[in-house]
């Protein structure tokens, strides 16, 4: 068993991940945190990478220093594994800046639709919990841009911890 925490990346550091990590320590359990970099981005970055002259705006803003793509040893093109190790480094970062000691804490990072990625990991790690962040916002912000928040809250079987910030 696990507790699954997924992180956007942005918000750093990330009082899911406190509490993710908190929850995690009182039940004995591992605590995984996740981040998964939307299809999109990984499309442009895999674009650049093959000389498209696609803009690399998203991607360019994508993450920090730290978690930045590397080109491979060959030259080859941006692939899953590229996009994945990206993602982790993204998680790496956001855990990095919120926990003094990570005791339990996994780190991994997935590509593809954000939502699903995070619920199908969850099942594959079989975890206990899931902890979310969220923002908050007015009624007419949820109708008009949708919320992964609430697209968890609804599809998930699990019960989901979401931690609330003003942003």
């Amino acid at each position: 068993m696990t507790i699954l925490t997924a992180v956007d990346g942005e918000t750093i550091p990330s009082e899911a991940v406190r509490r993710g990590e908190e929850l995690a320590t009182a039940l004995g359990v591992d605590h995984v945190v996740l981040h998964v970099m939307p299809q999109k981005i990984f499309e442009d970055f895999r674009s650049s990478a093959s000389g498209s002259s696609r803009s690399m705006t998203t991607p360019a803003s994508y993450g920090n220093a730290d978690s930045t793509p590397r080109e491979s040893a060959r030259g080859d093109d941006y692939t899953v594994e590229d996009g994945e190790r990206h993602a982790t480094g993204i998680a790496r970062d956001v855990v990095r800046e919120t926990l003094d000691e990570p005791a339990n804490t996994v780190i991994k990072g997935r590509v593809g639709e954000p939502v699903g990625e995070i619920l199908a990991e969850a099942e594959r790690r079989g975890a206990r919990y899931l902890v979310i962040g969220g923002r908050k916002r007015s009624p007419a912000g949820k109708a008009l841009f949708g919320s992964r928040t609430q697209s968890i809250l609804l599809e998930s079987d699990l019960p989901v911890v979401t931690v609330m910030s003003d942003e």
